[in-house]
């Protein structure tokens, strides 16, 4: 007998905006009493990117080579890393309530019981994958599936994809870097440690029958029941109420470290200001703090990292706000925001935090 039933909808190709928007609003919709348990099932009619919620637009994403060449750009409610989306990978999305009896309380196993079923799909491709915490799917030691999950109100959703092919060369020309040289470097990397279900078999599988074995696994492996059905009426009003949320200079620029610097903080014999990019095993963190009399005054976290719940982040800051810069003090603040907000950051540590805090000040 199955724990439950889930809203399959199965939308195939469709506008860049929607592939973001869709989940957000299911999850507000849920929270509200509007919607239900849903597993989505998409792709891009055209290619976007997705920028993850924690990070600097200004920092990661060449805008001016997106808007050049008609790449629609956003953010999502989900953290990690900007990527190139297109319609050589099929996206699946699991929205449902955080009680659910299918889904775990700590996001480690959240993701170890989610992805149970994009593994077996590639296995079933002939495709030796493999779940790597934090929240990959690998085949003989390269990247094949990216995924991310994110708290909303009252549900907790999946994004992830199955990769049929990839194009690395559009991937590295919408990321912002320093110099070509440094992009070359960026492309070689990329194909070393990413693959796609070509690569991997040397054919082209019919999605269609990729996407019916993965629905079929996820009723096996969540122990549900997937149910066709539509948007509702609330659903499309949300939907087409958030769209210009998604497209907003406030939703696209609010991870804003460069608020602080040099230009615009006065600094004095009391003030510093300082800057850092710290990679722990579960993202590249960058910090920009402001310290003044030896206590921080503010603080600016950002990164391709996970953190959970949703306000996480502004919580952490405010928290780290008079915190001083010596004596353990800010290792002290972040557990103290770990534990009253009950933040989990997989593949971040409280001690990761402190360390990027403390090296913004160090001597460059």
């Amino acid at each position: 007998m199955t724990l439950e039933s889930w809203r399959l909808l199965d939308l195939g190709p469709i506008a860049p905006i929607e592939t973001q928007i869709n989940y957000d609003m299911i999850a507000q919709g849920i929270t509200e009493g509007e919607s239900e348990n849903t597993l989505i099932i998409c792709w891009p009619v055209k290619p976007l990117v997705s920028l993850g919620y924690f990070q600097e637009i200004e920092a990661d994403l060449d805008t001016k080579f997106c808007e050049e060449n008609d790449i629609f750009y956003t953010r999502r409610t989900v953290g990690g890393g900007g990527v190139y989306l297109d319609d050589g990978q099929m996206f699946y999305q699991l929205i449902g309530r955080q009680d659910s009896p299918t889904t775990p309380k700590r996001i480690d196993d959240y993701y170890v019981k989610f992805l149970e079923a994009p593994v077996q799909a590639y296995k079933n491709l002939g495709i030796p994958a493999e779940f790597k915490p934090v929240n990959d799917i690998i085949t003989n030691g390269k990247k094949i599936s990216g995924n991310g999950a994110g708290d909303i109100g009252d549900a907790r959703i999946l994004v992830g994809n199955l990769i049929f092919d990839f194009n690395f060369d559009m991937m590295v020309k919408v990321l912002k870097v320093p110099d070509e040289k440094f992009r070359d470097k960026i492309a070689q990397s990329l194909r070393q440690r990413m693959s796609t279900i070509l690569q991997e078999t040397g054919s082209m599988p019919d999605r269609t029958e990729v996407k019916e074995d993965l629905l079929r696994l996820y009723e096996e492996t969540l122990n549900i029941e997937l149910v066709p059905g539509k948007f509702n009426k609330w659903e499309i009003g949300k939907v087409n109420q958030l769209k210009p949320k998604y497209v907003s200079d406030e939703w696209l620029h609010w991870r804003r470290g460069g608020r602080l610097d040099a230009r615009t903080v006065r600094i004095s014999a009391t003030t510093r200001v300082g800057t850092s990019n710290y990679k722990a095993s579960g993202g590249l963190m960058r910090v920009t703090a402001e310290e003044v009399e030896g206590r921080l005054n503010e603080v600016v976290i950002s990164g391709d990292f996970f953190m959970l719940p949703m306000d996480a982040i502004a919580n952490l800051e405010n928290t780290l706000k008079g915190a001083k810069t010596e004596n353990g003090d800010i290792l002290d603040k972040v557990n103290e925001a770990y534990s009253k907000y009950n933040i989990e950051s997989p593949g971040v540590t409280p001690e990761d935090i402190e360390t990027a805090v403390k090296m913004a000040f160090e001597q460059k």
